[in-house]
């Protein structure tokens, strides 16, 4: 009566497409040594990895026992504390440490993506697509009636977005319907210098404060355009105010909040701007329209009317 290991090496082997042929010449054996051991002997234990490897299975599978399973957060959890750490298996600390997962985070992203589409060899698909790109700007983009995946994949500004298509529509009250409010905020960076502030801004350590008078003395604004730039940015909660108590009186000063914000809206302004037209993969499966609600033609309820 055949055992566990030998009707798991036969299984395993037919399930692999093998023959006892290819995998006795694979692990340097006989054909029939392999026929022996799947009707109830076993073979030396030091053939044992050569065989496991072979049929790309555990050496504990042979045997009947089930695989470890994980979970996907467990899956991802290892991937990640694999990536920040060194050959050693020490943890890198800092900002090299962090770059690692970031890294391993937009790989684990654009893996997640091949797989969506249905890529037969998804990780080396994967790997080409994002080592293999020497364009200036490359893209992939996947769009259907489950929503949209866009990514960069060159080293210069990479980025990875996913947006399900929300049930209530992109349109929805809580979501992208048309806003007053939003209006006014692309009117308000429109204005003279109002970019220009927000990059300056965007280049200082987080902690700084500013005055008008820093907008005058490092981009040689007039105190008025100043003016009207940081009373913009109060009201659309871009910075945030403070008091400098100086000798006898305070001195009001600013803090900007905006953060890593300003990156996402100028890198999608950008793709506004220059449309994407080099792409490794771009999918088009989508016929219904993004919006649907015709919220620009109806009155908006509860809109701040900024001045």
């Amino acid at each position: 009566m055949a055992n566990e290991f030998s009707e798991s090496l036969k299984r395993i082997r037919k399930e692999k497409g093998v023959t006892q042929e290819q995998l006795a010449d694979a692990v340097g054996v006989s054909a029939q040594a392999v026929s022996k051991w799947e009707q109830g002997s076993f073979p030396d234990a030091s053939l044992l990895p050569a065989i496991a490897d072979y049929l790309g299975v555990r050496i504990d599978t042979l045997f009947g026992l089930k695989e470890e399973k994980f979970d996907l957060e467990d899956l991802i959890v290892r991937e990640l504390d694999s990536a920040e750490r060194d050959e050693d298996g020490n943890i890198i600390y800092g900002a090299e440490g962090e770059k690692r997962r970031m890294q391993c985070v937009w790989r684990l992203c654009h893996l997640l993506a091949c797989t969506y589409m249905r890529c037969s060899n998804i990780r080396e698909f994967s790997r080409m697509t994002i080592e293999g790109n020497i364009w200036k700007d490359a893209f992939m983009q996947i769009v259907d009636e489950g929503g949209f995946l866009q990514a960069k994949l060159n080293e210069s500004l990479r980025y990875f977005l996913i947006i399900p298509q929300p049930e209530e529509g992109y349109d929805n009250p809580d979501a992208l319907a048309y806003c007053k409010d939003t209006e006014k905020l692309f009117q308000f960076l429109g204005r003279p210098n109002v970019l220009r502030v927000l990059i300056f801004l965007a280049e200082q350590n987080g902690r700084i404060f500013f005055d008008y008078n820093t907008l005058k003395e490092e981009l040689g604004i007039e105190h008025g355009n100043a003016r009207e730039i940081v009373d913009g940015l109060l009201d659309f909660h871009l910075v945030v105010q403070a008091e400098l108590k100086r000798e006898s009186k305070n001195e009001t000063i600013y803090q900007y909040k905006l953060d890593c914000n300003l990156i996402s809206f100028l890198t999608f302004a950008r793709i506004l701007v220059n449309p994407p037209h080099n792409y490794s993969v771009c999918i088009h499966n989508r016929s219904t329209p993004y919006f649907s609600h015709s919220t620009y033609k109806k009155p908006v309820e509860g809109e701040i009317d900024r001045k």
